[in-house]
């Protein structure tokens, strides 16, 4: 009598998608994230964030993806569109970035803020800046009665838990020089890609510019707390949009369509991203957001926007 062998029956699994890589790693999200945020509440975020992010269906390194949201979860933001934010490059890569409401979050929960104002100055706005007024260097006025007119400095003030006064001035040649120097900006006006957010958010990306340079003289508990963590991820090096065609020549300003929600969600079900050779990176040596040098390691304490005496009482800021 013949036997004959049946063998199993080859099953077909599909590839992991964007979503089975963001599960698997909830085990590592728990570690990073502190104790009020729960890594479930983090990864349900974070399924949501990818499934509306534009261009989600262009990724090619899923690693890209995993390593924002790990950033994000050391950072402890959500990504919610509010305070921290997922968007795809031009690469095809996932990039993180904390929005200004994250940013405040962040320096209130570090325990040395009082106050912190970061904001842009209009032309019909009731500016002053006295950086030699310990007390009272930086005075806004705003009437929201009439038309404030184009912008011309942005600025941030911080009133410290221990006393004193931290604050930044820029004009708007200042921030935009940083502009300037930035790869995305750089990339849009050689019709690479479609927009930027220096185009589409310039105001934003003012306000963090500003903000990245405050950082640098507000106190620290420890070397890398969250807050200054947070505050050296500020960059452009990303676009919302595609690459341009070949001889599609972009807008000068672009605003976006809203997005059709359900579609990526749709897509992301059956995403399979592709890796991508990295590309090699130079060190720069100076500060992308602003302009600084990195020997600058520690603030001057003579410098002005830093001072020792506190608010007088009646003082407002």
């Amino acid at each position: 009598m013949t036997q004959t062998a049946t063998l199993p029956a080859q099953v077909d699994r599909k590839p992991p998608t964007l979503r089975d890589h963001l599960n698997s790693m909830t085990p590592e999200f728990k570690k990073a994230l502190p104790g009020h945020i729960t890594a479930e509440r983090f990864v349900r975020t974070a399924q949501t964030a990818i499934a509306l992010t534009r261009n989600i269906d262009k990724v090619k390194n899923p690693q890209s993806l995993l390593a924002a949201c790990t950033k994000a979860a050391a950072d402890g933001l959500i990504l919610d569109g509010r305070e921290a934010a997922l968007v795809v490059d031009h690469n095809g890569d996932v990039q993180y970035r904390p929005m200004m409401r994250g940013l405040l979050k962040l320096a209130y929960q570090s325990g040395q803020i009082k106050s912190l104002v970061v904001e842009v100055v209009r032309e019909k706005d009731k500016f002053t800046h006295e950086p030699t007024n310990a007390k009272k260097p930086v005075t806004h006025k705003v009437d929201h009665s009439k038309e404030r007119g184009e912008a011309y400095a942005v600025y941030a003030i911080a009133e410290l838990i221990s006393g004193g006064i931290v604050h930044e001035v820029m004009n708007v040649s200042d921030v935009n020089a940083i502009r300037d120097r930035s790869d995305a900006y750089r990339a849009f006006k050689a019709n690479k890609i479609r927009s930027t957010p220096w185009v589409t958010d310039w105001a934003e990306m003012a306000r963090k510019t500003v903000f990245r340079r405050i950082s640098k003289y507000l106190p620290s508990s420890t070397d890398r707390d969250a807050l200054h963590q947070a505050a050296e991820r500020i960059d452009d090096d990303y676009t919302f949009e595609q690459p341009a065609e070949p001889g599609e020549t972009p807008p000068a300003t672009q605003f976006t369509a809203p997005k059709k929600r359900g579609g990526a969600a749709a897509i992301l079900k059956d995403v399979t991203p592709t890796k991508a050779k990295p590309e090699p990176k130079t060190q720069p040596d100076h500060d992308p957001d602003t302009g600084e040098v990195f020997d600058q390691d520690e603030p001057d304490q003579n410098d002005p926007r830093f001072s020792n005496e506190g608010p007088q009482p009646g003082d407002d800021i």
